[in-house]
């Protein structure tokens, strides 16, 4: 079974603050329920991995992050775009809310979130893909065998692909956007079936 993992802020909606606590402050992409359509159309299971240390922090609850989460489902729905599982990391080591104010295994770029979904999904790694706008989730792509996609609007203006480029771990590919991302995806997986 193949899957593409996808992180949440920055690659399916805007992050403006780092830290999204409310409905009224979420907003999905214009082109994201059309990337995941392309996804379900492939038949990847499509899940969202996403590090969540807001609530470790005390700037909200689990509770308003399944609101969240379920209002992000109800909108992409509306446009006939679907995700199979939401995965999160609510830890940090710098929070102030026990117990979640620890380092975790689940939190994006250690691989937790992956085996987390490979409890419900027969997943492969290898025919699968990992999207996101920041070094972590590339390494989190890297760690788990996956192809990985990196998101950055400008090479110029975006210090998180510097810091990659910079790094040893860098992306099979480099996109301007998730939509960019679901294409380039949809042509390999051509490629692959002939």
């Amino acid at each position: 079974m193949k899957a593409v993992f996808i992180d949440r802020d920055g690659t399916i909606n805007h992050d403006p603050s780092g830290y999204i606590a409310s409905i009224k402050d979420f907003h999905l992409y214009p082109y994201t329920a059309e990337a995941i359509k392309i996804f379900n159309k492939l038949d990847f299971k499509t899940i969202v991995v996403s590090n969540q240390s807001g609530i470790a922090r005390g700037l909200f609850t689990e509770d308003d992050l399944k609101s969240l989460h379920q209002f992000m489902k109800d909108e992409l729905a509306k446009e006939g775009a679907f995700l199979d599982l939401i995965l999160y990391s609510p830890f940090h080591p710098g929070g102030i809310v026990e117990p979640y104010n620890v380092e975790h295994f689940s939190r994006k770029p250690r691989s937790g979130m992956f085996f987390e979904a490979l409890k419900t999904f027969p997943i492969k790694a290898k025919q699968s893909y990992m999207i996101g706008d920041k070094d972590i989730d590339i390494e989190f792509g890297k760690n788990n065998g996956m192809v990985s996609f990196l998101v950055t609007p400008s090479l110029t203006n975006d210090t998180s692909a510097f810091s990659i480029l910079n790094n040893t771990i860098l992306p099979d590919f480099i996109v301007s956007n998730i939509l960019s991302a679901a294409k380039v995806i949809k042509v390999l997986e051509r490629q692959k079936n002939g």
